[in-house]
């Protein structure tokens, strides 16, 4: 055989000579054609391949329940059909290609009435526009739904929540305010938890939380405004301490005051033999109100700032502390720390 140079070869030198390519050829003199490479010793067999992010076939089955957005949206309901039951609900990634199939299915652990009811009573927990607001709420009772055995609509049905029962109710699968879609979103992210085993809490362990009254009633200076014998927040007699990093509270009161400046009205039943405090009245509406300085003096005590923090210390021995995690909105969240 006799044969001329190689043609398209590569760039790179082995042993002194450019690398042969697949495309590579070299001109046969005898036949006056080209010759090609059709197999090649040099065969590239990954061990594994790294399949994250690469797209996913869309199932073409067709399941029934409730299937809402990562975003809140509410998708559709698929009845009818052999597999699942109407009651279920999804978290999905949005409409398919056809009739009745979503992407990306994820089946939550709750029931479709319950989790409409959970999510009216975390929209009606928030006190702001600010999204994470809704999910640390929706995380937080997640966690203490674990702590006590509970579920969330359970826990969220009881006491714990302070919303009133004529709003413990379902959230129509029609609202589409930007509330209730992150009350959704927050929702279905903290009950994904059930079904996805890297899905971290975002709050830190908080197991409860509060609002603007935190701030406005004290520790026990003031005299609370539904109450003649009470003093301060229930929090600072519930507790052994009270932890607040100085980045969280400055957040908090920043928040607070930012929105009701610096003073903050409730309805009293306060009279004249029992009040005691620095808060003052005045009448709204025929309604006697009781008015509180945002932040409570209390708050301004030297001895609860030693650390550079927030720290107060029951004089009472208590089985739990409590340290801010948290703040989003109008509220702060707490984690409860075993002493």
């Amino acid at each position: 055989m006799n044969v001329r140079d190689w043609k398209d070869v590569g760039t790179y030198l082995s042993q002194e000579q450019p690398v042969l390519l697949q495309k590579s050829t070299i001109p046969c003199t005898y036949g006056g054609v080209d010759i090609t490479i059709t197999d090649s010793g040099q065969i590239h067999q990954p061990e594994s391949i790294d399949a994250v992010g690469a797209p996913v076939p869309e199932s073409k089955e067709k399941i029934n329940g409730n299937f809402y957005n990562y975003n809140g949206t509410f998708e559709g309901s698929v009845k009818g059909q052999k597999v699942g039951k109407e009651t279920d609900v999804y978290a999905c990634e949005g409409k398919g290609s056809e009739e009745d199939i979503y992407k990306s299915p994820k089946k939550l652990k709750i029931e479709h009435s319950e989790f409409q009811k959970v999510c009216n009573i975390i929209k009606h927990e928030g006190l702001s526009s600010e999204k994470e607001e809704y999910l640390y709420i929706a995380h937080t009772n997640y966690n203490e739904a674990k702590r006590v055995g509970k579920t969330m609509f359970e826990l969220l049905n009881s006491s714990y929540s302070s919303v009133d029962a004529k709003d413990k109710v379902e959230m129509k699968t029609s609202e589409k305010d930007t509330i209730s879609l992150y009350s959704r979103a927050g929702a279905i992210d903290a009950l994904l938890r059930d079904v996805d085993e890297v899905k971290n809490d975002p709050t830190d362990n908080a197991t409860q939380w509060d609002g603007e009254d935190f701030l406005a009633w004290g520790i026990d200076t003031d005299l609370k405004p539904d109450s003649k014998t009470k003093y301060g927040h229930n929090k600072f007699d519930e507790y052994d301490y009270i932890k607040i990093s100085k980045s969280l509270y400055d957040s908090f009161v920043g928040k607070v005051t930012g929105r009701r400046g610096s003073t903050l009205a409730y309805n009293s039943i306060h009279d004249d033999k029992c009040d005691k405090g620095n808060h003052t009245h005045k009448v709204v509406k025929e309604k006697n109100k009781a008015v509180y300085a945002i932040p409570n003096a209390d708050f301004a005590k030297e001895d609860y700032w030693t650390t550079g923090n927030f720290y107060y210390k029951n004089a009472t021995k208590q089985s739990f502390g409590l340290e801010a995690t948290r703040v989003a909105g109008y509220t702060i969240f707490w984690k409860k720390v075993k002493i």
